[in-house]
């Protein structure tokens, strides 16, 4: 098998995590190559695990994980848009907008040339409803196009587009969850010198000294960052995306959250590339936006 021999199944999610809640029935998309093998939620368009062939998870997914229609899943890559975190055009929203919790359609898998993998496959998913009808959340017209390419290396290209009429601004992040071994002694480098909003202290600006630690509940938006970040042996490199987001709860939070719980929050590592706070944007009307993710394994 290579990279252009690959075999794709829909199933039902409560068939391939047995063990996790299932309020419905979700489908999932498991996809396999000589590579690896990738798994993705039709609702969402959210991957939920991508082994490489010979490696481990380079996602995490909560134990505690539910799978419910409407409401996104914790773990792998959400996807956060047309807002992320808090609107700040409508603060009674809910936060990290609604792509993660509407179905998206699977367009196309197929054998591709990667500009940045080379031979891979590839799934292009698109949310298309709110081209010409705005979603009742978000008074604008757009369009959403995701492209996951994977062989050894994960690839996500993500391309908005305004269809309507008028400029509106857009924010947006891939909510990647990545497993760590000692949560204690992980470090993300690669945003050293970097002003960020640290979202435990109000937003209060601060500029990182040093690589990012968790001796406690993290929640830090970097403006402005560099295309490379790592975490242990996990690299993430991003264009057309301006903010990065490290993120983990904490005990007391993970305590709180049913589909988390305290027991688990040491497990992940959130470190997430987008467009949001000082790096939003403004979307003209026919006007299209690109940025691309790529996660892979690398030696310390």
């Amino acid at each position: 098998m290579t990279a252009s021999d690959f075999s794709i199944r829909q199933i039902p999610a409560s068939q391939y995590y047995p063990v996790h809640s299932h309020t419905d029935e979700l489908l999932l998309y498991v996809v396999q190559n000589a590579f690896g093998k990738m798994v993705v939620s039709e609702q969402g368009a959210q991957v939920l695990s991508f082994i490489p062939d010979n490696q481990s998870d380079l996602l995490w997914l909560s134990p505690l994980a539910q799978f419910t229609a409407g409401k996104a899943i914790r773990g792998g890559i959400p996807v956060c848009l047309p807002w992320f975190g808090v609107n700040r055009h409508a603060a009674n929203t809910p936060s990290h907008g609604f792509a993660r919790n509407v179905n998206w359609q699977l367009a196309t898998v197929s054998q591709a040339q990667h500009s940045q993998l080379g031979d891979c496959t590839q799934l292009v998913f698109t949310l298309a409803q709110f081209a010409d009808q705005p979603h009742t959340l978000f008074p604008f017209s757009f369009s959403a196009q995701l492209s996951f390419s994977f062989n050894q290396s994960l690839a996500i290209d993500l391309q908005l587009t305004n269809t309507g009429g008028e400029a509106f601004p857009l924010s947006w992040a891939l909510h990647s969850y990545h497993p760590v071994n000692d949560l204690s002694k992980v470090k993300v480098k690669g945003l050293d010198g970097v002003s960020y909003l640290d979202n435990i202290r109000s937003l209060e600006r601060r500029v990182q000294q040093g690589d990012v630690g968790f001796a406690g509940e993290v929640d830090r938006v970097f403006i402005d960052v560099p295309g490379a970040q790592q975490i242990d042996d996990i690299a993430i490199a991003a264009t057309g995306s301006a903010t990065a987001i490290v993120w983990n709860p904490g005990y007391d939070k993970a305590c709180a959250m049913a589909d988390l719980g305290g027991e688990h929050y040491r497990q992940f590592v959130c470190v997430e590339r987008g467009n949001a706070f000082d790096n939003e944007l403004r979307l003209l009307p026919g006007a299209s936006t690109l940025a691309s993710v790529t996660i892979s394994r690398t030696k310390l």
